[in-house]
Parts: structure tokens; C-alpha cells; sequence
């Protein structure tokens, strides 16, 4: 079972990403923002990997994966990318820093094996 942050900006896919993940077994603390995340992640024991929307107000992924990166507490923390936007652009910047990426398109085994495997 594997600690995941999980952030996206909309309730719904948010809310059936977490339950989707719990019932694979995972511990799941969702936050709606950029700064809630940041906020959740400095408060809470560490987590295992943050799945994380490319599409984020006030600050896109790569701009949280950034800030992710600065913070002592989630620096190397696996990160996915993971996005209903199938058909966006995403800086080599961004991919660079995470382990993977993922569209919300895809499959939940994809998901739930890519948390599995950067969990262990």
C-alpha cells in the first residue's frame, strides 16, 4: 500500500481517481491546488508518489513539480502526470523531473501498477 498525493483541480475526477485508488489498496490525501498540496505535503508523513494534473490553477504540473522539487520534504518524490487533456503539450522540463505520465484515459491497472512500481 502506498502513501499518494493526489492533486487535481476537479472534484469529480479527483474524488473517483482517490476511491478508484483505495479500493487498489492505497492511501489517498487529495488536495484541490497547487498551495494545498504544498501545504498537505509539509503537514502529513511522507508520501510514497503524487499523482499530479498538468492542468492546475495558478500553476500548471511542472510548475508544481518545481515546487515539489525545492521543498526538503518532496524532493524526490516519484511523481505522474496524469491528465484528461490527452492532446496537450508538455515541456521536455516537466517529464524530465517525473517518472512517468499517464492521461486519465488509460486504464486504472496502468495507474494503479506505475504506484505500485515507483512505491516499492
Amino acid at each position: 500500500m502506498a502513501r499518494v498525493l493526489l492533486i487535481d483541480d476537479d472534484a469529480e475526477i479527483r474524488e473517483t481517481t482517490a476511491i478508484r485508488l483505495q479500493i487498489g489498496g492505497h492511501h489517498v490525501i487529495s488536495a484541490a491546488s497547487p498551495q494545498e498540496a504544498l501545504t498537505v505535503a509539509a503537514a502529513q508523513p511522507r508520501f510514497d508518489v503524487a499523482v499530479l494534473d498538468l492542468h492546475l490553477p495558478r500553476a500548471d504540473g511542472d510548475e508544481l513539480l518545481d515546487l515539489l522539487r525545492r521543498n526538503s520534504a518532496t524532493a524526490d518524490l516519484p511523481v505522474i502526470f496524469y491528465s484528461a487533456n490527452t492532446a496537450h503539450t508538455t515541456s521536455v522540463h516537466g517529464l524530465s523531473l517525473a517518472d512517468t505520465r499517464l492521461t486519465k484515459g488509460r486504464p486504472l491497472k496502468s495507474l494503479l501498477a506505475t504506484i505500485n512500481c515507483l512505491s516499492h
